[in-house]
């Protein structure tokens, strides 16, 4: 069988940082995200899509969405699983408490685990769902395992993956390995990390299918998963997002003057195509000249977003006057530093190199750096 796997699309997100205008052409995009999504489990030809929770942000959902989504769940040939999650609970007045659902989807409504059978593909799914905000326990670990007669076994769940303090259904590894599960479709995490190799199959998180801001960076989709009885499970992901977030470090220190800087940074920027959706941001890291003028740099280049994080280029008058701590420490080291023991001076030059890295909360250079 062949399934899309998503979650955490997070419909109608309030987009409270923009206007009017651009949050609700925000919350428009995401509902062409939605139907994206929908699109491409038709022509992947997929049996069933699993949405791991989040498919909303809020107890809320507008009419817009409400109404693309019925229409969305009612057209697709898919087989459909829904697992709400701790943005988007089972609650009272809540979408999934009021919906009258097609018959081709299923929606875990309870907290604790049960499952789902698919005889046409020899199948079981697994899953459970948010009833508020938190969900403090596995329903994993608190289940018993069922006599089961289907030789595939799927999960679709929002949680958090082996972190046993977490507030959001910490689930054990070892929990998913007990029912046999041949592919665990997870939610909650937005930064998609590796699928986990199991004894019976995969463990994948979908990533959130597109960036809303700098925080979910990168090219985001949905996962295609094809699920076969004693075969490897072939995972692959589908690009989606219409909006791409990336941030690059540029280190400047060895770097001159504003039209230096700026032709560097004119080279990153050539890496990711200026198109429509595509959101760049450097961070400027290292020591900068206190001379160079940032706001020039920052006018000569205004489709890309920099972030000035450098430290002033030291010389030793300018610590001379320096009110800060690190004045304070070039002052106490001075007498060392102009000793007539070069030994003294080495080592008094590591130290107010090591001091001035702590100080500014950079990497602390190894003595290799300071030779």
């Amino acid at each position: 069988m062949k399934l899309l796997h998503t979650g955490d699309l997070h419909l109608d997100s309030p987009f409270s940082a923009f206007g009017v205008e651009e949050a609700q052409e925000r919350r428009q995009g995401q509902r062409r995200l939605l139907k994206r999504i929908f699109d491409c489990a038709r022509e992947e030809h997929c049996d069933l899509i699993m949405i791991a929770g989040d498919l909303f942000d809020d107890r809320y959902v507008t009419p817009e969405s409400e109404e693309l989504l019925l229409r969305l769940l009612s057209e697709t040939p898919c087989r459909v699983i829904l697992s709400p999650g701790n943005h988007d609970p089972f609650v009272e007045g809540s979408f999934y408490q009021k919906a009258t659902l097609p018959e081709q989807v299923y929606l875990f409504r309870e907290p604790t685990l049960s499952y789902v059978d698919f005889p046409q593909w020899n199948a079981r799914v697994y899953g459970y769902g948010f009833t508020g905000t938190f969900l403090k326990e596995s329903p994993l670990n608190k289940a018993e395992v069922p006599e089961d007669p289907m030789g595939i076994h799927l999960l679709c769940a929002h949680g958090d993956l082996n972190d046993p303090l977490s507030r959001y259904a910490p689930i054990m590894e070892s929990d998913i390995v007990k029912f046999n599960i041949n592919y665990g479709a997870l939610g909650h995490v937005h930064k998609r990390p590796d699928p986990i190799q199991t004894p019976n199959g995969l463990i994948a998180y979908c990533g959130i299918p597109e960036g809303r801001s700098f925080d979910e960076s990168g090219a985001c989709g949905v996962w295609i998963v094809t699920v076969e009885e004693d075969a490897p499970i072939r995972c692959e992901q589908r690009i989606l997002s219409e909006r791409q977030y990336h941030t690059v470090e540029l280190d400047v220190t060895s770097l001159g003057d504003e039209e230096e800087i700026l032709a560097k940074i004119e080279d990153v920027a050539s890496k990711y195509p200026r198109e429509k959706g595509m959101h760049l941001r450097i961070r400027l890291i290292g020591s900068m000249d206190p001379k160079v003028s940032f706001g020039w740099l920052v006018k000569a280049n205004p489709s890309v977003e920099l972030r000035n994080e450098t430290v002033p280029t030291l010389s030793g008058e300018s610590l001379k006057q320096d009110v800060t701590i690190r004045g304070a420490l070039y002052r106490a080291l001075y007498p060392s530093l102009i000793s007539g023991d070069r030994e003294e001076r080495l080592r008094a030059l590591r130290a107010l190199q090591i001091g001035l890295a702590a100080i500014d909360e950079r990497d602390i250079p190894t003595e290799e750096d300071l030779t």
